[in-house]
């Protein structure tokens, strides 16, 4: 009768030890996870040389890095369930990830440094929510949508935007402070007209809302042009080819 009790006490930890570790790799509320790879992607940290292989099912906290190599493409899914992909020679930074379940509120940035990014942003639940991707010269940010951000080797960006309404912001360099001065006060220019929306812009002006099927381009020193639409067909390359499959795969 002992025995048969102490053999019932092993089984039950045998199965409580088997089914801890799915539970603990469940995804949390400040990581993704890897949904696909195609190729080499690796995952760099700070100021490391050297990056980890990344494979489905892994998981990637923010802070790092993506670095996607030639020919190769990679899926990753955000704890509400959004999903973004990269091309390749992509890289991208996750800048913050934050989920609450519960009130399922969120903030997710990443910065894309270089290449192609495909979003699928699941729509958002709270007004305190956002979901932003960067560039050097400006910011996107949704409230559920579907888009892609282009960055050229330049700086210059292209966002386009096939389902929803995305709003683009320049993102202002650092301004250098000025030499201090000798002698006195300084004349500053006094208010002056700020010229209408739909002419180009420098990066501390604008702000520009883009709606389905337009897209607005972005120059390197941070002059943005206003909305204009495209040609579904003669955007329809590969890459969104291969991102629309998914999406309708994942019935996203």
């Amino acid at each position: 009768m002992v025995n048969r009790y102490f053999s019932s006490i092993i089984t039950v930890t045998a199965l409580f030890l088997l089914v801890l570790p799915a539970y603990a790799t469940k995804q949390k509320g400040n990581e993704v996870s890897v949904t696909y790879v195609q190729g080499t992607v690796e995952a760099y940290s700070a100021e490391a040389k050297n990056g980890v292989r990344l494979r489905k099912n892994d998981r990637i906290a923010k802070e790092k890095e993506v670095r996607v190599g030639e020919k190769s493409r990679v899926e990753l899914r955000f704890p509400d369930g959004t999903i973004m992909r990269l091309a390749e020679n992509s890289r991208l930074s996750l800048n913050e990830i934050i989920y609450d379940r519960k009130s399922e509120e969120k903030s997710f940035q990443v910065s894309l440094a270089l290449g192609r990014i495909w979003a699928n942003v699941k729509k958002l639940a709270t007004t305190g929510s956002a979901v932003e991707v960067k560039t050097v010269n400006a910011i996107a940010g949704v409230r559920g949508t579907t888009y892609q951000v282009n960055v050229d080797p330049d700086e210059s960006a292209v966002v386009k935007v096939y389902d929803g309404t995305v709003y683009v912001a320049g993102q202002p360099r650092e301004m250098p402070k000025p030499a201090a001065q000798i002698g006195g006060p300084v004349q500053v220019p006094g208010p002056h007209e700020v010229p209408p929306s739909y002419h180009e812009v420098t990066m501390d002006e604008w702000l520009v809302i883009v709606q389905s099927m337009q897209q607005i381009s972005i120059s390197p020193d941070g002059i943005a042009t206003k909305p204009q639409s495209f040609d579904a067909q003669e955007d329809a390359d590969d890459w969104v080819k291969w991102n629309q499959e998914r999406d309708a795969e994942l019935k996203l």
